[in-house]
C-alpha cells in the first residue's frame, strides 16, 4: 500500500522539454497516460486528436491541453469506448462522457488524472475540489489508499524519468500532508479506556512522514491514544517518554531511507536493548526492510514487509 515517500531520485532538469515550459515530449505523454508513443502518433494522424507544435527537426511538442485530451481519450478507450467514436466527439461531449463513465464504474482513475493536471498547473483549488468530491463519495481512507498512494507512486516514477520537476512533487506531497493533518485534527479526542498508547516516530535523519501521518489518522479514527513524535527522533527520547508514560506502549516506525539496510538488524537490536520493558513493543515497516536479507528479529519487535501489512495488523489489534 504505502511506500510513496521512498523516492530517492536524481532527476536532471531538461532545458527544452517537460512541464518546466508547459510543453511535453511524446515520451512524457506516454509516461503520463500509459499510452504508447506509437499509438499516440496513430491517434494524432488518423483521427486528428492532437496538433502538436514541431521543431525544425520535426520533434513534437504537446501542450497541457493536449495532455488532458490524451488522458481522457485513453480513459474512455480503456472503458470500452471505440477510438473512432471518441474522436468524433467535441471536447464538451468527451468531458461529459468521462464524468458519466467515472460515476458508473466507481473508478479512481479519472480522479487521478485530474490530480495530475492539478499538479502540473500548481492548481491547489482544483486539487482541493477534486479530492473533496472523491472523499465525500468514498470516504477519506479510500481517498488515501486508492488515490493518494497511486498518485505518489506515479509521481515518483515521473520524477525519476525527468518528466516532472521536484517542485511539482513537493507541491502535491505538501497538499497531501496538509489533508492528513486536517483530517486527523477533525477527529474527536480519544475517549477509549484501553491501557495502551501508540507512539509514532521516525528514526534520526528520517524525514518521510506521510505514511506515519496516515497511521496516526487510522489509529485516532479508532479512538486509540496516540503520541505523534514525527521526524528524526533520537532513541534516547523514546527512553525518556517511556519513563514518564504508564501502561502499554506500542512504538510504530517506518524506515524509508534510514538507517541503511545493512544497519537495520543492529538498529532493531539496540532499540530493543535500550527499551527492554515487556510493556513496550515495536511495529516496524518501510522500504528499507525489503532490502534486508532474513535476520533474527528481537523479541517484542514485529516487522512488516509493506504498509499494507502493517495497516492490516493495526486493524486487528
Amino acid at each position: 500500500m504505502f511506500d510513496p515517500e521512498g523516492f530517492q531520485t536524481n532527476a536532471i532538469d531538461s532545458p527544452t522539454m517537460g512541464p518546466f515550459h508547459n510543453s511535453f515530449s511524446i515520451r512524457s505523454m506516454e509516461e503520463f497516460s500509459g499510452v504508447k508513443a506509437h499509438t499516440i502518433r496513430i491517434w494524432e494522424k488518423r483521427y486528428g486528436l492532437l496538433t502538436p507544435d514541431r521543431t525544425g527537426t520535426n520533434i513534437r511538442h504537446y501542450s497541457l491541453d493536449e495532455l488532458k485530451v490524451i488522458l481522457n481519450v485513453a480513459y474512455l478507450n480503456r472503458h470500452g469506448h471505440k477510438i473512432s467514436r471518441i474522436a468524433a466527439m467535441t471536447l464538451t461531449e468527451r468531458d461529459r462522457l468521462v464524468r458519466e463513465t467515472a460515476g458508473a464504474s466507481n473508478s479512481s482513475e479519472e480522479t487521478l488524472n485530474s490530480l495530475k493536471l492539478a499538479m502540473l498547473a500548481f492548481d491547489e483549488a482544483m486539487f482541493d475540489r477534486v479530492t473533496a468530491e472523491y472523499s465525500k463519495q468514498h470516504g477519506f481512507r479510500h481517498l488515501v489508499e486508492s488515490v493518494f498512494v497511486p498518485l505518489l507512486e506515479h509521481i515518483g516514477m515521473l520524477w525519476q524519468t525527468n518528466v516532472i520537476c521536484p517542485a511539482q512533487e513537493h507541491f502535491v506531497s505538501n497538499l497531501i500532508r496538509q489533508k492528513l493533518i486536517t483530517a486527523t485534527d477533525g477527529l474527536t479526542a480519544p475517549t477509549g479506556t484501553k491501557d495502551r498508547t501508540f507512539v509514532l516516530y521516525l528514526p534520526e535523519n528520517e524525514i518521510h512522514e506521510l505514511g506515519l501521518l496516515y497511521v496516526n489518522y487510522l489509529l485516532r479514527a479508532r479512538d486509540e491514544h496516540t503520541i505523534f513524535l514525527g521526524q528524526s527522533v533520537p532513541s534516547d527520547d523514546l527512553k525518556h517518554l517511556a519513563a514518564v508514560r504508564n501502561g502499554q506502549l506500542v512504538m510504530v516506525t517506518i524506515l524509508m531511507g534510514t538507517p541503511p539496510a545493512g544497519e537495520i538488524p543492529a538498529y532493531l537490536s539496540n532499540l530493543r536493548a535500550s527499551l527492554p520493558d515487556g510493556r513496550i513493543r515495536f511495529l516496524v515497516t518501510g522500504a528499507q526492510l525489503a532490502k534486508v536479507e532474513e535476520f533474527d528479529v528481537p523479541p517484542g519487535v514485529q516487522t512488516f514487509p509493506s504498509m499494507r501489512e502493517l495497516v492490516k495488523a493495526l486493524d486487528e489489534l
